[in-house]
């Protein structure tokens, strides 16, 4: 399921600062293994000037992608942790931020640093969602309307 959390610099950023806040982000996502959810990271500069990226939450990741990251030994990099390192970049270099995702085009803001409620209700209900899929016992890559897989065994006797 393709789902990705957006965030844009509501202010035009000169391209010095822009290469600034992007070396800031590569730095503060740094020894994660970024399993829950993507780094943040920017796109190529649009023609206003605002510094625009995107995030994909995942939700249920692959059993031998979660067994490499437990193997690593590294902290696990969620929305959660997402949300931070946007509240970082936004204290460190004066940015504020407009949050959004595919289903609604504006769900909150990071202003000097400090999220807004909806922003963190919306990031909070992200980083449950996989923990609350795994208890259904539901599988992304089964087949449309197929009934979850329970850990019964072989029924076909």
């Amino acid at each position: 399921m393709g789902f990705t959390v957006y965030y844009r610099s509501t202010r035009p950023v000169a391209p010095a600062e822009a290469d600034a806040i992007r070396q800031a982000a590569r730095v503060a996502t740094e020894n994660r293994t970024w399993l829950g959810c993507e780094p943040v990271h920017f796109f190529p500069g649009d023609d206003s000037g605002h510094l625009i990226g995107g995030s994909k939450p995942n939700f249920q990741p692959h059993p031998d992608d979660a067994a490499a990251a437990a193997r690593s030994g590294l902290s696990d990099g969620t929305t959660r942790d997402m949300l931070d390192v946007l509240c970082r970049l936004s204290r460190h270099h004066g940015i504020d931020w407009e949050l959004s995702h595919d289903h609604d085009p504006a769900i909150g803001f990071i202003r000097s640093g400090i999220y807004d409620d909806s922003a963190l209700d919306q990031i909070e209900a992200f980083a449950d969602l996989g923990d609350i899929l795994g208890e259904l016992g539901l599988d992304e890559d089964a087949e449309p309307g197929a009934a979850p897989d329970r850990g019964g065994g072989d029924r076909s006797r």
